[in-house]
């Protein structure tokens, strides 16, 4: 990971003025960061807590903070030659504003211009499309959501 600042800058999105940075641990505890995590996952409370505790100690995670609440954010794995989108939300009030772009361009910012991978479900496939990634068929179903379709989201190196 690389010390870059991940501001997002130069965008013509209305979220271009917004700080996005590593979330603390505090924020990720709070009732606000649990709602964004649901609208990512749309799993019970015992599966989103497994997350919290199990998966985004070794994710990056980074967000909005707007009057004291996240109102967005993105966790990644960072460790590979692609770096994978795990989970991204933004509040419904942000949605539709470019927060869920510039989070996208934020990774970009903060690891480099290495290719992304998503996969996602008919919930938000549009918005990878809308961003720039290319999308395919999931080879597998995902256990977290076996009863979904799924979809291979991929955004190349810049």
């Amino acid at each position: 990971m690389t010390g870059a600042d991940p501001r997002v800058t130069g965008s013509d999105s209305p979220a271009s003025d917004r700080e996005i940075r590593p979330l603390s641990v505090a924020e990720i505890a709070t009732d606000a960061f649990r709602r964004l995590l649901w609208r990512a996952a749309e799993v019970d409370d015992d599966a989103l807590k497994a997350i919290v505790t199990d998966e985004l100690p070794a994710l990056t995670v980074l967000g909005t903070v707007e009057a004291g609440e996240v109102s967005g954010f993105v966790a990644f794995d960072d460790r590979g030659d692609v770096m994978v989108i795990e989970y991204i939300a933004v509040s419904e009030a942000a949605t539709g504003g470019g927060r869920g772009r510039a989070l996208v361009d934020a990774i970009h910012a903060h690891v480099g211009e290495e290719a992304l991978f998503a996969q996602t479900d008919d919930d938000a496939v549009d918005f990878y499309r809308r961003v720039g990634f290319a999308v395919s068929a999931a080879g597998e179903a995902d256990p977290r959501w076996p009863d979904r379709r799924r979809y291979d989201c991929l955004l190349s190196a810049r």
